[in-house]
């Protein structure tokens, strides 16, 4: 039986409330760490005779210095949360019979893809910034006090192991499965946990490419039904943020922009190249035990 129009809004606002608690959590984190921040702060110039506004400037230039440690106590929390959610919910259901392997070919081309998605990202806001210099300032002073693009113990860990194993254990994991409740059609489904994957990134540049990317990603979900590709996927783009800087440092400064451009552009066909290779998401058949009450091919989709 069909779902009415305010069944499937309902279900929209259901499947994207995960999303707004993962928001809830990097908040949740970032107070706790203010908190013991300012509790350290407060004990070490207990005697220092500091005005209030002095120490305020104290704990937020010691916050804007951990930051990382922000990012990494959201992660760790969120995996823990998600993770158990998944396992709960989904963890032991069977992937759908026939499902696709990808084997090394589909492997190879997928940590492949990461490198080439970072570095389209990459170099397209680079082109933006060289040719409107105010537009991504905001964000590129984000970046910077977060710490992506130095390669420390704190941001290989937040980046590369945890964020994508948390990231796709909520989007491509239990988003796209409550997602599979809105609608039947693959396309409907991969936009709303592409959606989210741009809501919790917060801020609006990054969560503009995280939304495409999260379509990529919602591909590989669809045709694998493995969420540990997505891992990988997902694992290649952040890793390969913290070194595609050496890519464009290489190239001459007086033909910077025209060669970013083209750099960028060639990796947008092999990424194309590679969707060919990798082909069509195929449907699957499900065995009349498993079916859920509409949409199998989808709600069933990405068991681990």
């Amino acid at each position: 039986m069909k779902k009415s129009i305010w069944g499937k809004i309902g279900w929209f606002f259901v499947a994207v409330l995960p999303a707004f608690l993962s928001l809830a959590l990097q908040f949740g984190a970032a107070i706790v760490i203010m908190f013991c921040i300012s509790i350290a702060v407060g004990f070490q110039n207990a005697d220092a005779g500091l005005s209030q506004n002095e120490l305020m400037q104290l704990v937020s230039e010691q916050y804007m210095n951990s930051v990382g440690s922000v990012v990494l106590v959201y992660q760790v929390i969120g995996l823990v949360v998600f993770g158990l959610w998944y396992y709960l919910a989904y963890g032991k259901k069977k992937r759908p019979q026939n499902t696709e392997k990808a084997g090394i070919k589909g492997i190879v081309i997928i940590v492949l893809a990461g490198m080439l998605l970072q570095i389209f990202i990459s170099g397209a806001l680079g082109v933006l910034d060289m040719l409107f210099p105010n537009l991504l300032q905001g964000y590129l002073e984000l970046m910077e006090t977060v710490g992506i693009g130095e390669m420390t113990p704190v941001v290989f860990i937040a980046t590369v192991i945890l964020a994508p194993m948390g990231e796709e254990v909520l989007c491509r994991g239990i988003i796209f499965r409550l997602a599979g409740r809105v609608s039947t059609k693959f396309w409907v489904v991969n936009c709303i946990q592409a959606l989210a994957f741009g809501v919790i990134h917060a801020n609006l540049v990054q969560g503009t490419y995280a939304f495409f990317l999260g379509l990529i990603l919602g591909y590989v979900y669809g045709k694998y039904h493995n969420i540990w590709l997505c891992m990988l996927l997902h694992g290649a783009v952040n890793l390969s943020s913290n070194f595609v800087d050496a890519v464009w440092g290489a190239l001459p400064e007086t033909y910077m922009l025209p060669l970013v451009a083209l750099i960028s552009f060639l990796s947008l066909a092999l990424l194309i190249l590679f969707y060919r290779l990798l082909g069509k998401i195929k449907p699957v058949e499900m065995s009349e035990a498993k079916l859920p009450v509409e949409g199998a091919d989808i709600q069933d989709a990405g068991a681990m």
